[in-house]
């Protein structure tokens, strides 16, 4: 007969079935969440969400703002400062005027109401810049929502964070999921959409009060990169207002402040980021295509930039510098692109001209002066003739207008009972853009859109520090012309015009 097991090994063998055990819960767990995740996601899903805030933490919400002023580090010096003045005044935005960009804003609590129940104490915060201060009014404010801050391993749907867009910039109310949808479908890693009908309360001021429609967006973290890039670990930067990514020194910390990191920084993920940016800057001619595939895979990075393009989302890494994330992976040192607010895609960059006219941006140049990394890679012999073949790829197959204006159709008939619910305004501005039952020039043109139903607050959304053009073109159109526009391009019957942004002029 064998001894017994000792005591020792009894315990050992105890603490291997907890692990064990803990592990396959933790497994369990994340299958549900990654289910939950994607029964709440889809292009036309439509959920109704009620916020609770009491007045004291709608106080604090509107407490302080603004974007804070930044060193001029980088290839664009103060440009941001000049916005934040032109748009958010000599101070800022302090003053207990809210407005600026996340991490700025101060959080509160608020009581959720959503698909599967009630949750309170949630934290919330305003967020965005231009979103902000140009809300048509002064509750319809984009929000973010932290479900575990402060109540840890606290999920909704699965989910640890959400994103709530107010549309602000776009009249038809739907182009930031039609533009993430087409990323998806590129094959690229984009966050997921969805949308909803939000209801505000502020006890003695609010009753429920229909705020109207928004767009709810996955937030760029953990989850999203395990399931787009196989590992929540690496390097996840979030660049600010800079055209292409700038080389500063051998310094990391020379790249803090404008690169913003998000988490943990392993010394090794910086260093290969260092590497990278400087191979963009100094690589010579003739080794610049195959040295880069150690640092980016050339195929992706081309549908990146050539989606941007075709969509005229100038206000992205294509033109302003921002409004994208960039992850380097901690095994094979690679960077990825990933696209971030996108409402303004499909040409309606309030500060770059008519949509008319960003209708005909150029998708062979694409880039506004200087973005170093894409004119390198367009001007490139062995890289040129790939991003032309995305170009080609991306209008045969997913820049389709018959497919295009079908999920124009789709997401209208779940979206235009909530905006037609939401002011007269929104209706109009609806009608206009999206069902074509109103004329262009009929109704309230306005800049920035005001919801005169909210009158009696003191409230005067702002604009921004060059004279807009809005030309309420219809989305459907704008696709059409766009796609031909494009073609005619690659076919050499037409030059486009490059994205020339007006707040770096």
């Amino acid at each position: 007969m064998g001894s017994p097991l000792d005591p020792v090994k009894r315990c050992l063998l105890f603490l291997c079935w907890l692990v064990m055990s803990g592990l396959a819960l933790l497994a369990r767990q994340n299958e549900a969440h990654a289910a939950q995740q994607a029964a709440f996601f889809g292009l036309t899903n439509l959920w109704t969400i009620h916020l609770t805030i009491s007045p004291g933490d709608w106080k604090v919400l509107n407490s302080r703002g603004g974007p804070p002023q930044r060193s001029g580090n980088g290839n664009n010096g103060g440009l941001f400062e000049g916005i934040v003045r032109g748009v958010f005044g000599p101070e800022g935005g302090g003053g207990g005027r809210p407005g600026g960009v996340a991490g700025d804003y101060p959080w509160a609590t608020c009581s959720f109401e959503g698909p599967g129940g009630t949750l309170t104490n949630v934290a919330l915060r305003f967020k965005g810049a231009s979103s902000m201060v140009r809300s048509p009014n002064p509750f319809k404010r984009p929000f973010k929502i932290d479900f575990d801050r402060g109540a840890t391993n606290r999920r909704f749907m699965g989910l640890e964070e959400l994103y709530l867009n107010n549309n602000v910039n776009d009249a038809t109310q739907m182009r930031e999921a039609l533009a993430y949808d087409l990323f998806r479908r590129a094959g690229l890693p984009a966050p997921r959409t969805a949308f909803a009908r939000i209801y505000l309360t502020i006890p003695g001021k609010l009753q429920k009060q229909h705020l109207g429609l928004y767009t709810l967006v996955e937030v760029v973290e953990g989850d999203f990169l395990k399931r787009s890039l196989g590992t929540k670990k690496g390097l996840l930067l979030k660049p600010e207002m800079m055209r292409g990514v700038p080389y500063m020194g051998e310094d990391w910390d020379n790249y803090v402040e404008r690169y913003a990191p998000k988490g943990n920084v392993d010394p090794k993920d910086t260093q290969r980021f260092i590497d990278f940016v400087r191979f963009i800057q100094q690589a010579p001619p003739d080794e610049f295509a195959e040295g880069l595939r150690e640092y980016l895979e050339p195929e992706g990075f081309a549908r990146f930039v050539a989606l941007n393009a075709i969509l005229a989302n100038v206000d992205s890494f294509i033109g302003n510098g921002h409004n994208y994330y960039l992850h380097v992976h901690p095994t094979n040192g690679r960077s990825t692109f990933i696209p971030w607010d996108l409402n303004e895609a499909f040409g309606m960059h309030p500060v770059s001209g008519s949509s008319a006219s960003q209708m005909v941006t150029s998708i062979l140049r694409p880039n506004a002066d200087p973005n170093r990394l894409v004119e390198r890679f367009v001007a490139d012999p062995t890289l040129g003739p790939l991003y032309r073949s995305q170009c080609e790829l991306i209008l045969t197959n997913l820049f389709v207008p018959a497919r295009l204006k079908a999920e124009v159709d789709r997401i209208a008939a779940v979206t235009q009972p909530v905006v037609f619910a939401e002011t007269r305004r929104a209706k109009e501005d609806f009608e206009r853009t999206v069902l074509g039952t109103r004329r262009l020039d009929d109704g309230d043109l306005r800049q920035p859109r005001h919801d005169r139903e909210f009158a009696k607050e003191p409230y005067q959304p702002r604009g921004f520090p060059d004279a807009i053009d809005i030309d309420n073109m219809p989305l459907k159109a704008w696709i059409e012309g766009r796609a031909q526009h494009a073609r005619d391009q690659l076919d050499g019957k037409v030059r486009g015009t490059r994205p020339r942004p007006r707040m770096y002029q």
